[in-house]
């Protein structure tokens, strides 16, 4: 069985310079033409084969995941909206810039220090793996006859499921980049057993240089330690 984990497309939360959780936004036109980028290399890499797809209940999610199907020529395939793979809740944080965050809540590191945040007035990060384990039980553990599943959610909360999935120590997710916007995760898993393994890990090769998010290589690619050499 293969995983493909995506991040949503460019929402219009991620142009405001602001710290977005829960806020509800739809996608930007940049963000469809993303959603187009994954959807035309899902659709060549799955050459018609059907897929089993869940999402997070907030519009950005959905909206990237429905043009994807739309674009494999699954537009019709069930699509199942989960809570549990909404992202996380930050609190106190929300709608603040990134400096206002420093400046305020200086011990709150959602980068280096992932793996043992509490989020001011929001969900901590075992909260998060909580619900991502909930997300692994109740669904992707039932999953025995699915080949492929797209699973399409949030950057921290995409980060939690992978580390989750990969079973790997919880201070190993604070080496693990944020992923960016339609970038693709691919998890294996084997017939014989319930471990997986990484295929890709955020992979976003499909977006030319006019649809990538502006400095993500300075704040998105944040690891100093490579995050695959830690096992």
């Amino acid at each position: 069985m293969k995983l493909y984990l995506i991040r949503h497309a460019e929402s219009y939360g991620n142009t405001k310079g602001k710290i977005i959780s829960t806020t509800d936004f739809e996608l930007t036109e940049k963000g469809l033409r993303q959603s187009l980028c994954i959807g035309t290399k899902l659709r060549s890499e799955l050459d018609g084969k059907p897929v089993t797809a869940y999402c997070s209940s907030l519009a950005r999610a959905r909206q990237t995941l429905s043009e994807i199907l739309r674009c494999i020529g699954q537009e019709n395939a069930r699509i199942i909206e989960t809570a549990f793979l909404k992202e996380m809740d930050l609190g106190l944080l929300e709608g603040m810039s990134w400096e206002e965050r420093r400046r305020e809540y200086p011990d709150v590191d959602l980068d280096e220090k992932l793996s043992s945040l509490q989020a001011p007035g929001g969900e901590s990060y075992q909260d998060v793996r909580r619900r991502c384990k909930n997300f692994a039980e109740q669904y992707l553990n039932q999953e025995n006859a699915a080949e492929n599943i797209l699973i399409v959610s949030h950057g921290i909360t995409l980060r939690i499921l992978t580390n989750l999935l990969l079973d790997r120590p919880d201070e190993d997710i604070n080496f693990l980049n944020w992923m960016e916007n339609t970038a693709l995760t691919e998890l294996i898993r084997e017939a014989e057993g319930p471990a997986y393994k990484i295929g890709r890990l955020n992979d976003y090769s499909h977006l030319g240089d006019d649809l990538k998010t502006a400095g993500y290589e300075n704040w998105g690619l944040f690891a100093k330690q490579n995050y695959l050499a830690l096992r």
